[in-house]
């Protein structure tokens, strides 16, 4: 009847309510912390199962702590008695704390696990994946960005095929940040090439697209001195950017994914091309430019000419984009 009354007294008092606040505010900023500590730092660029394991040996620690801050306010402020104490531990058998520490550590690895696919998928795509949402291929309008490493035939083979993959390795962990902040979603690496693709709206949007660019050369600038160490040289990307309707379509069996198809995906690799021979370092098409707004807060737009671009029946007008702080 003692623990009956012990318990009953806790469960009346609302000091339960008081538990799961302090234990849910804790782990929730202890989730995010871990959140912003495994995808901002190094330890996003170690291995897929080592990042699996390393985040969900975070989390068990985050519970330990939990654990750890709500025993030290309950008994620090006497908001429980070694009788209440008593009773609530005498429900957690050998056979049942042994499941539930099973479960719970089988839940979080299999959360990572999840995170860590969709993640290796590109935003939004497992889901997409999973709702069959391009099962049957559906007709969207895209903006889609080409970034290339100039000199790239030189600096592989000055560097040869190993380190100039960890080159290319380390330039495209630089732009994961810059995907994150303007809500881009990585469509295909191709050798020295990444492509970037935005749903128009998004895309415009606060000028995403263009911000991305001049975002990712100022993170490669400001690591220079790293380049140049292991390296010897200091990476620069011209870049080609367009919009127009693509047909989106789930492709492929034992490799599955999202692919684009369409005409704009073609011209905007042939407007990255461009770049070289008119020593321009962001071009974008006549279509993409009636878009932006006339006003483009620390960014000018000049026309450079008409193009014929290989594929396209008409001239297609050509703008550069210069960043004003430049």
């Amino acid at each position: 009847m003692l623990h009956d009354n012990a318990l009953t007294e806790y469960f009346d008092s609302g000091y339960p309510h008081l538990e799961i606040l302090i234990q849910g505010s804790v782990f929730g900023t202890l989730f995010a912390f871990i959140n912003t500590l495994t995808d901002r730092t190094g330890i996003r660029k170690k291995s897929f199962g080592a990042v699996i394991l390393i985040r969900s040996g975070l989390y068990l620690l985050a519970w330990c702590i939990v654990g750890a801050v709500t025993y030290t306010v309950f008994f620090g402020f006497g908001l429980m008695t070694k009788e209440q104490m008593e009773d609530s531990l005498s429900f957690l058998t050998p056979i049942y704390a042994i499941s539930w520490i099973l479960v719970f550590v089988l839940s979080i690895i299999f959360m990572n696990f999840v995170q860590q696919v969709s993640r290796k998928f590109g935003k939004g795509n497992l889901l997409k994946l999973m709702m069959g949402k391009y099962h049957k291929p559906k007709d969207e309008e895209h903006i889609f960005m080409f970034m290339d490493l100039q000199g790239s035939t030189a600096i592989a083979e000055r560097l040869g095929h190993n380190k100039y993959s960890q080159l290319m390795q380390n330039c495209f962990y630089d732009l994961t940040d810059i995907v994150l902040n303007y809500k881009a979603s990585i469509y295909q690496y191709v050798g020295d090439e990444v492509v970037l693709t935005w749903e128009t709206s998004q895309g415009i949007n606060n000028l995403n697209c263009i911000k991305a660019y001049f975002a990712f050369e100022q993170k490669i600038k400001s690591r220079e001195e790293f380049y140049m160490k292991n390296f010897s040289t200091k990476p620069f990307f011209k870049c080609g950017i367009d919009v127009g309707e693509v047909t989106v379509a789930e492709i492929g069996d034992i490799k599955r994914e999202i692919a684009y198809h369409g005409d704009v995906l073609n011209t905007t690799a042939r407007i990255e091309k461009l770049c070289t021979p008119q020593n321009k370092k962001l071009l974008i098409s006549e279509y993409l430019e009636e878009k932006l707004p006339e006003e483009m807060n620390g960014f000018s737009k000049e026309c450079i000419g008409k193009f014929e671009l290989r594929g396209k029946e008409e001239g297609l007008k050509i703008f550069s984009i210069t960043y004003d702080n430049d």
